[in-house]
């Protein structure tokens, strides 16, 4: 008798073991999985675009780069920068590495007023920085469905990888068709 009844005290308690695990465990796929509320860089009249990441909220920035005198750096016409949402929406330039191997551009100019643009981690789809006839301003402006469309932002989901070599599921890309100024997206699978 007294066999058994240590036998279902052992099962008792397994079976509580086991609870508590799955409970935990699903309650950890429940917020690992929970929808995301990404926050949106603050509007200026220089923001172009922005990338945003799964991995965190922090969000890369990219703004118009204009001189002192309000014409465009020739040299660098587009300031990549990031807003750490992390910590309190601090703003932070690229690093070294950030610039130089993933989120830095390169850019030529095409004339005077246009400039052809790549990511330096991705050079399969350019970004056109052109001056618009619209409002004289300038605009990025990519193919997103074979469409010419007025570049709002990226978004690259990330499932683990390493640093220099992540593991990119998709890559989302939002935007304004040109012609008939409607959202339009485009997802990619790498």
């Amino acid at each position: 008798m007294k066999i058994k009844a240590q036998r279902c005290v052992s099962i008792i308690l397994i079976n509580l073991f086991i609870i508590c695990f799955y409970s935990i465990s699903f309650s950890q796929v429940k917020k690992s999985n929970a929808v995301i509320s990404y926050p949106v860089p603050p509007k200026n009249d220089n923001l172009l675009f922005y990338v945003q990441r799964s991995i965190n909220k922090n969000t890369i920035v990219y703004d118009l780069n204009l001189l002192s005198n309000g014409k465009i750096n020739t040299n660098e016409p587009i300031h990549p920068y990031w807003i750490s949402y992390e910590l309190g929406a601090k703003k932070e330039e690229l690093s070294y590495i950030q610039k130089n191997y993933a989120y830095g551009l390169e850019t030529k100019i095409t004339n005077k007023d246009n400039f052809v643009v790549n990511f330096v981690s991705y050079k399969q789809r350019s970004i056109y920085l052109i001056k618009s006839g619209k409002d004289n301003s300038y605009k990025a402006y990519i193919s997103i469905k074979g469409n010419f469309a007025e570049l709002q932002r990226i978004f690259v989901k990330i499932d683990g990888g390493t640093f220099w070599f992540p593991n990119v599921k998709y890559v989302e890309i939002f935007g304004y068709d040109n012609k008939t100024g409607k959202s339009v997206y485009e997802k990619i699978i790498p």
